[in-house]
């Protein structure tokens, strides 16, 4: 018995990631981080998610940071290292991986932060690390230099004083509600006393990120703080927060979250704007509709749509176009009945339903099938999806097709 439970030590001091769970919803993928960050002799190139910089916390144990990992509870701390070791921390690759947000705890000594996991990996932002560091910013370096510990913990729950000394300390508890939410506070702290704190139950049903010190005084301290240590990243919580009711939401077809975001970029770029609320984008690779709701760059998808567009032969036209003519049906005439057309060139092209026999009550053979370049240029839709449409988008409504 003690000899496996020495292999599962040895596994966990030697391995390169943690033993936590794979993504079961991706917010997006790592790039590479335009700077690197320099400890003492070594340097390394983080990761960033959504405008962030993070570092894996197993580059951190390489290099000579004590980690703790609860195995029941997933939690992991990390302690101040005794010095830098010199170690190959290049075999670790992440870029253009999948991650999301890391739901158990991460404490970096006394102090909470958030972090990300990407391939049993988990990260922590940079900013983070001022805890332990002095962070020196240029053009191509984080570099850190240790610095004194403040000798002052606090948390949701607790303010610990280990200074022989009286303290007075400003706080802010930070929290999430589709929005940051600061919530300061004050204490006088006697020398070496530890004060329990009551929970804000203001903001029970909001997600804590941590709580900052933001400014201490005393006889023999002076501590000023304006930096929130790399936990807003509001654009990370946010994509979080969508991602948790996405499968509450009637998109249509399904969608996951990355793809989701993806098209939202690919549309803001793009600096479209539409004279009605609404927005479509017609990608001809992935044979999907997508519709967007809101303005000039700032569309936020309301639906997807898987579709079928013009064959090699009779392709759909590219370009920007506009809803402008919609009829109930059309096609009697030639044989057949397309449902809910919305024309974005006059009557040539629309969008519309799969294709029935003239009463409308039969599929034709072949002509049910979507994702796939199957019509004359029309872009097809499913019945259901088809009646969406044509129901809910209004003349105007820009189009763009590529």
């Amino acid at each position: 018995m003690k000899k496996i439970y020495l292999v599962i030590f040895f596994c966990f001091l030697f391995t390169t990631s943690l033993c936590a769970s794979e993504p079961t919803s991706i917010l997006g993928t790592l790039s590479s981080a335009s700077i690197q960050l320099e400890f003492e002799s070594q340097k390394v190139t983080p990761y960033t998610a959504l405008e962030l910089d993070y570092i894996p916390v197993s580059t951190l144990r390489q290099l000579g940071f004590p980690v703790d990992y609860d195995q029941l509870t997933s939690k992991i701390t990390i302690h101040r290292p005794n010095q830098i070791l010199l170690s190959d921390t290049s075999t670790l690759t992440l870029v253009s991986k999948p991650y999301t947000v890391y739901d158990a705890e991460i404490w970096i000594d006394g102090f909470k932060t958030h972090g990300i996991i990407c391939e049993g990996n988990v990260l922590i932002p940079i900013g983070a690390l001022r805890q332990l560091f002095h962070i020196e910013i240029n053009d191509t370096t984080y570099k850190m230099t240790p610095k004194e510990p403040l000798h002052i913990t606090a948390t949701a729950n607790l303010i610990e004083n280990n200074l022989p000394t009286p303290i007075s300390i400003s706080l802010i508890d930070l929290y999430w509600d589709n929005g940051f939410i600061m919530q300061p506070s004050h204490y006088d702290v006697a020398p070496l006393e530890t004060l329990s704190r009551s929970t804000n139950t203001l903001h029970n049903n909001k997600r804590y990120i941590t709580t900052l010190i933001k400014s201490a005084t005393g006889r023999e301290l002076n501590y000023t703080n304006e930096s929130m240590f790399g936990q807003t990243n509001g654009l990370l919580f946010d994509n979080y927060t969508r991602m948790n009711l996405l499968a509450d939401l009637d998109l249509g077809d399904p969608i996951d979250f990355a793809t989701l975001v993806w098209a939202e970029s690919t549309v803001n770029t793009k600096s479209l704007s539409s004279k009605t609320p609404y927005l479509v984008w017609t990608n001809i690779d992935l044979q999907s509709t997508f519709i967007f709701e809101g303005s000039k760059g700032n569309w936020q998808l309301i639906k997807h749509f898987l579709c079928s567009t013009g064959k090699t032969s009779s392709p759909t036209p590219k370009g920007s176009f506009a809803l402008t003519h919609k009829v109930p049906y059309f096609g009697l005439e030639k044989g057949y009945r397309c449902k809910n057309a919305f024309g974005f060139i006059g009557t040539t092209y629309l969008y519309h339903s799969v294709m029935f026999d003239k009463s409308g009550s039969y599929l034709l053979q072949g002509k049910g099938d979507l994702g796939q370049r199957a019509s004359a240029g029309c872009i097809r839709l499913s019945v259901e999806h088809s009646e969406w449409f044509y129901n809910n988008m209004i003349n105007g409504t820009t189009v763009l097709i590529d």
